[in-house]
């Protein structure tokens, strides 16, 4: 009776297992993203929001792209277009990446204009100080431009002249990956002194999907008087809505430098300050019908004489959160800590290790999956003093195990004797029950640290390893319940923790064989829960991304080789 008992126990564990992994970690690390454009609310504490009509009609990207005359994008990671009504930036597609890998499957749209089902947009203005009676560029502006089309090698000047004579021009830059420089210039040709302050914005309209687990931040995300702040869209609904007064302090706040901006898992937008001009920032929630998040800032006022004319300068970064590109814009413009853009998590002096290890050895390999082979020969070189040793004592502890069981028979009814005789006997042949724990316990955190670098960093989307892996950062697509491809359908999400692919299979295999080289357990319930582990690890990886399989059957492997050595070592040497 007792057996079942422990045996159902063992049972009992293993699921226990089960759950928690699955709660920790999501059982699907990457499905197809979404195109994903939202509205969000007017920028810094002195600005109003451009009211806009309620559009009613919802149309397909292209055809509101027909309604205006615009600048052409073309860079080699995004294309696009800048409105020349109101002089916004809200079309940006990214041409190096896809929505999904079916054959077919669309570009990532990152900006989209108002009037399609979900807009998320830029705007660069100025605002007069006091509602002073100054005639101003807004949304209805019509720009002129000195060019159509915008590209690396070639700005674009928008110009538009009021009927005071003063003269409003944005220059626009674009470098070869997603960082635009805008730069707004007044020309006071009036008999009056000009009083007026610049913005900018980010307007994003409809609550954006998003992943909603607590390892990945989407949302507002900004760098502001050196403190990093993430705040999700429900935050801004519940504390900075413009219907309501503002509840946290977040909402308005006066610095100098920084960025600021939305972020999804693996693509942003991002306001970028001249960091030697103070501005107010603001984030807000609004709804005109639809839900609206916008956040931005005002610069200081210029006071501008007749006949002067003065310039206010920005970037905007627009695309793809690529940790080299981001470090390159780190060095080489001083945009501080831009790299904690991704988000890293609470063991960032982990997670961003791990990641430029494994871009460092794609460097040399060219491939992921043979990236992620070496950082784990890395961790295996690094970590062999301690697993030399702990393998050392497992292998006494399996030489000592004919002894062991004589002093169970020994002492079947003293248990107090019995383990008084076992420590005298582990003591004497300087074997450690323990050991064993010590090389999985170090594992724990760079496990979870190479987790969160395939769940949250770009690199590793669609990133194809060999064979039947085309996606390191998704599952193995070959499970049981499609006979390893040969049928053709969607597996549900319920069902995905026994679609258990041919990765993971190997995985189980490889920990069931280095079990076999461990010694058993003393304790009965022991040796039959630890006997349930690699199936039950089996089960609870089946769903993990395949980089991560990848990087424990490795693991494994060496660590089979490894304890074998050691063991055909302490035997020779014993005779």
């Amino acid at each position: 009776m007792n057996e079942q008992k422990n045996l159902f126990l063992a049972i009992g564990i293993s699921i226990f297992i089960i759950v928690i992994f699955q709660f920790l970690f999501p059982t699907s690390i990457n499905k197809s993203i979404e195109s994903v454009e939202n509205e969000i609310l007017a920028p810094a504490t002195s600005i109003d929001e451009q009211k806009t009509n309620i559009i009613e009609i919802i149309k397909p990207k292209e055809d509101v792209l027909l309604v205006n005359k615009r600048i052409n994008i073309e860079t080699p990671s995004v294309t696009g277009s800048i409105n020349l009504q109101g002089a916004i930036l809200d079309d940006l597609t990214l041409s190096n990446y896809k929505v999904s890998m079916e054959e077919g499957s669309k570009n990532i749209d990152l900006l989209s204009p108002d009037g399609t089902a979900n807009p998320y947009y830029i705007e660069f203005g100025w605002k007069a100080l006091n509602n002073q009676s100054t005639q101003l560029p807004n949304l209805e502006t019509i720009w002129e431009a000195d060019s159509s089309n915008l590209t690396p090698g070639n700005s674009v000047r928008l110009s538009w002249t009021s009927s005071e004579n003063n003269t409003f021009i944005m220059n626009f830059t674009v470098d070869e990956n997603y960082m635009f420089s805008v730069k707004q210039e007044v020309i006071n040709n009036s008999s009056s002194k000009l009083e007026i302050y610049p913005y900018r914005l980010i307007k994003r309209i409809n609550t954006p999907k998003t992943i909603n687990f607590f390892i990945l931040h989407e949302g507002l995300i900004s760098l502001v008087n050196d403190e990093l702040l993430e705040k999700g869209y429900d935050d801004l609904l519940d504390d900075c809505s413009s219907s309501m007064p503002i509840k946290d302090s977040f909402c308005d706040a006066k610095a100098q430098g920084g960025w600021l901006g939305f972020t999804d898992k693996y693509w942003m937008s991002v306001l970028i300050p001249d960091p030697n001009e103070p501005i107010n920032v603001n984030y807000r929630h609004g709804n005109n019908g639809r839900d609206s998040y916008r956040m931005g800032y005002v610069g200081q006022v210029f006071n501008v004489a007749p006949g002067n004319s003065i310039s206010y300068n920005g970037k905007v970064f627009a695309g793809a959160k690529k940790l080299d590109i981001l470090s390159q814009y780190d060095k080489s413009l001083s945009i501080e800590r831009f790299t904690d853009s991704i988000d890293w998590g609470w063991f960032a002096f982990l997670t961003k290790p791990v990641s430029y290890a494994i871009n460092w050895f794609y460097g040399y390999a060219g491939n992921f999956g043979l990236a992620i082979i070496a950082f784990t020969i890395l961790m295996r070189l690094i970590l062999f003093p301690l697993a030399h040793a702990s393998f050392k004592s497992m292998a006494k502890m399996k030489k000592l195990q004919p002894e062991m069981q004589r002093l169970k028979e020994t002492y079947p009814n003293d248990r107090q004797k019995m383990q008084q005789e076992l420590m005298a006997l582990y003591k004497k042949e300087g074997a450690n029950p323990v050991a064993g724990c010590l090389p999985i316990l170090v594992q724990i955190p760079i496990f979870f640290s190479l987790y969160k670098v395939l769940f949250v960093t770009i690199e590793m989307y669609h990133a194809p390893f060999y064979g039947w892996i085309h996606d390191l950062s998704a599952p193995d697509p070959l499970g049981i319940l499609t006979v390893f491809g040969l049928i053709s359908w969607d597996v549900p999400g319920a069902l995905s923790i026994i679609n258990i692919g041919i990765l993971p299979i190997i995985m189980g295999l490889t920990m069931w064989l280095q079990q076999k080289l461990n010694p058993a357990p003393a304790d009965a319930t022991q040796a039959k829960i630890f006997a349930l582990l690699p199936f039950v690890f089996t089960f609870v990886l089946a769903g993990f991304a395949a980089g991560l399989v990848l990087y424990w059957s490795v693991n494994n492997i060496l660590s089979i080789a490894q304890q074998w050595f050691i063991q055909r070592k302490i035997l020779a040497k014993n005779g």
